[in-house]
């Protein structure tokens, strides 16, 4: 398949990627956005392979219609449910973070106002730092260096805290938010294989995944916020390979996803034991999200390049949904019903209706996608895109399309 590369122009370190909305979409067809449009208006919305490419959206025209008014008549049948959110759906910028670079996971954050980032730096290179870019124009407005490169992020805002997971050495860290500093330092084990966080703001408690490797147990650290402290260690019958993290708080348990096993299993929180376990539905399950209205779990699936729907209450699958090579990240849009995948070998990111269960667009955003955050006040989705790699001990190579941070408007 043609590189996800060739679907942007390169860009200086730091500079805008493109234009907005630059990149194609998989399935549009050669109909332009006038003859798109015009379906529209006299009553067909158009069918999922007619989308209609981003950068044409700015340059929407209609027979006897202004531009201003072709535009006041999109966000009209857009508003009315004529066109769903995923079709409205586009890159409006990217920027590269270099140096650092080595970007890896992202949050939004209500405490700073401000979109932070997990910049690894090079191997051996130093640097590693968090990074806080503004949300409109993609800017660093704040730079916290670090000692351990973080990988993984995840944001308590009600005490301003933002946690890391630091893979190499094997920890965890708490950083306060308003001044910057790093305030507690957090480990069990000999270097322990730290991959996803979650919190759960109202109890002040993060959970942690360790992935077990080579015969090793893979666990789950509980962290009590208010205390500073590991308050419990969950690890009995998790197995090897289980790598992403879940939680149904209103369950008082976590979801989590097995690599090996490709399967699901459930974790009662009150009782620290593996209640159950199910089939993922594909094959390598990495990430999940769990929908509490819906009572259903969003799991991709790497190795099928899927992201299935399972029925939480009988572990049943709904749905299996192709979206693009390496399935990997997986995130719940808060307010219009979407489900973002990234796909980190097809550089994409794939957006699902929620309610139909069906693939409506997919966004090339940069070499390799890796995660997504929302912004719950504007709606606008965030996206890591990881570099391509020449391999453990070989020099980097500059890859203009990787390192980048992405921004999706709905």
């Amino acid at each position: 398949m043609p590189s996800p590369s060739s679907n942007f122009r390169p860009s200086r370190a730091g500079s805008e990627m493109g234009q907005p909305g630059q990149g194609a979409l998989p399935g549009c067809g050669a109909a332009s956005s006038r003859e798109t449009l015009t379906r529209i208006a006299a009553g067909s919305a158009p069918a999922p392979n007619d989308r209609m490419e981003p950068s044409m959206q700015p340059t929407i025209t209609l027979p006897g219609f202004s531009r201003r008014s072709a535009l006041g008549l999109f966000a009209g049948l857009l508003a009315a449910g004529r066109i769903s959110p995923a079709m409205a759906a586009a890159v409006e910028k990217s920027v590269r973070l270099v140096p650092p670079g080595g970007l890896y996971e992202v949050v939004v954050s209500s405490t700073t106002g401000l979109v932070h980032v997990a910049a690894a730096g090079q191997r051996g290179g130093g640097g590693a730092a968090i990074l806080g870019l503004d949300p409109q124009t993609l800017e660093v407005k704040s730079r916290i260096a670090l000692e351990d490169p973080a990988f993984g992020l995840a944001v308590n805002d009600p005490t301003g805290t933002l946690y890391t997971t630091n893979t190499r050495t094997g920890s965890v860290s708490a950083i306060d938010l308003k001044s910057g500093q790093v305030t507690k330092h957090f480990a069990h084990g000999e270097k322990a294989h730290v991959r996803q966080l979650v919190v759960d703001e109202e109890a002040n408690r993060i959970y942690v995944s360790v992935v077990g490797v080579r015969g090793a147990e893979s666990s789950v650290w509980v962290i009590d916020g208010a205390k500073g402290e590991i308050a419990q260690v969950i690890s009995a019958g998790l197995g090897e390979g289980m790598t992403g993290l879940t939680l149904d708080r209103a369950g008082n348990r976590l979801f989590a996803t097995r690599m090996q096993a490709n399967d699901v299993i459930e974790i009662d929180l009150g009782s620290g034991t593996v209640k159950r376990s199910f089939a993922s539905g594909g094959e390598t399950p990495i990430n999940a999200a769990y929908d509490a209205a819906g009572k259903r779990l969003f799991v991709t699936n790497q190795k099928s390049n899927t992201l299935t729907v399972i029925d939480a209450a009988s572990g049943q699958l709904v749905k299996s949904i192709e979206t693009g090579e390496g399935a990997l990240g997986v995130t719940l849009h808060p307010t219009n019903g979407t489900i973002l995948v990234a796909n980190r070998r097809a550089g994409t990111v794939s957006i699902v209706d929620g309610s139909k269960l069906e693939l409506q667009a997919s966004l090339a955003t940069g070499s390799h996608p890796n995660t997504i955050a929302v912004d719950r006040r504007t709606g606008a989705a965030y996206v890591t895109n990881k570099a391509r790699s020449a391999g453990r001990g070989q020099p980097p190579i500059d890859d203009p399309n990787g390192d980048t941070v992405s921004m999706i408007r709905f």
